[in-house]
């Protein structure tokens, strides 16, 4: 399917109608910001996650007590949106679910992915309706991907990535995904150097993602070598991860603003009951989102 283009006076973006998921976002003069999925590292460019963050245990979420089996990350990933109410700098798209997805999450909804382009922003806006009679609950969210200006893969570090926390007074922790993807006990600290800054090496990322839940984090900003401001994410979503391939020394990072978060190690949940788990009203919508500065 053909990706969607829109423009500003300063910035270009395409988004693919599969997945609703940004392909490039780059200035009028050519300079990229949006990861490109080369191989061998990450192939993905910044898909949109629902109806679930991160992995459920077992791979199972329960409804009045029957099991649906649902993918990491949900499954919209992969499915084919329509594109409608294309402009210049705004395209909206919006996927129903078909019989396929019913079986993993068996409810009607609309899902609209809106992105609007401004001189020096890409906005995201999700929407959730609910046209049934029943609340609708649910997981989302963003899975911005940066790529990280002159990169060098012999380099310890590449760059840093800076952390605006909602309340400054208060120190910022860590939670981690262990097995399954899910979360383990405890809080950790946040890997940062003397100004505050973490560094994009391969030791940041030795337990995968660094993850903040409960609203700590309002937006994160990527900096270069020269902790020259390169791109800011910014969201309203309470929890947020930041993550690089584990292990490997990685050309992108990811700043996604997560509503919801993975099930806790052994401990499945009814849907309801996710964490940080959202809901649409009966007959009504719901709304979040994000923006990526350049």
């Amino acid at each position: 399917m053909k990706n969607i283009t829109i423009r500003s006076a300063r910035l270009v973006a395409e988004i693919s109608p599969i997945g609703a998921e940004i392909q490039s976002l780059r200035t009028a003069e050519g300079r990229e910001y949006n990861w490109q999925g080369t191989p061998p590292y990450w192939p993905g460019r910044g898909p949109v996650l629902f109806p679930a963050t991160g992995a459920p245990w077992d791979g199972k979420y329960y409804i009045n007590g029957v099991a649906f089996a649902m993918p990491k990350h949900g499954f919209v990933k992969e499915k084919a949106f329509v594109a409608e109410c294309v402009a210049e700098n705004k395209a909206v798209f919006t996927f129903r679910p078909d019989d396929e997805s019913k079986a993993a999450f068996p409810f009607d909804f609309v899902l609209s992915v809106t992105y609007t382009l401004a001189d020096d922003a890409l906005r995201a806006d999700f929407r959730v309706d609910n046209p049934t009679a029943a609340p609708l609950h649910f997981q989302i969210g963003g899975h911005p991907a940066l790529a990280v200006p002159g990169f060098d893969a012999l380099r310890t570090v590449n760059g840093y990535v800076r952390l605006e926390a909602s309340d400054p007074a208060t120190p910022l922790y860590l939670i981690r995904a262990r097995e399954q993807g899910c979360i383990q006990p405890g809080r950790f600290p946040v890997p940062a150097d003397g100004d505050g800054l973490v560094p994009l090496a391969v030791s940041t990322f030795a337990n995968e993602a660094l993850i903040f839940e409960a609203g700590q984090v309002r937006a994160i900003e990527l900096l270069d070598l020269d902790k020259q401001l390169v791109a800011r994410v910014e969201s309203d979503a309470p929890c947020w991860l930041v993550w690089q391939m584990q292990g490997v020394n990685s050309p992108f990072v990811c700043f996604e603003p997560w509503y919801g978060l993975p099930d806790n190690e052994g401990e499945p949940r009814e849907l309801a009951q996710r964490p940080y788990a959202q809901c649409a009203p009966a007959g009504g919508s719901w709304h979040g989102g994000f923006t990526i500065r350049i």
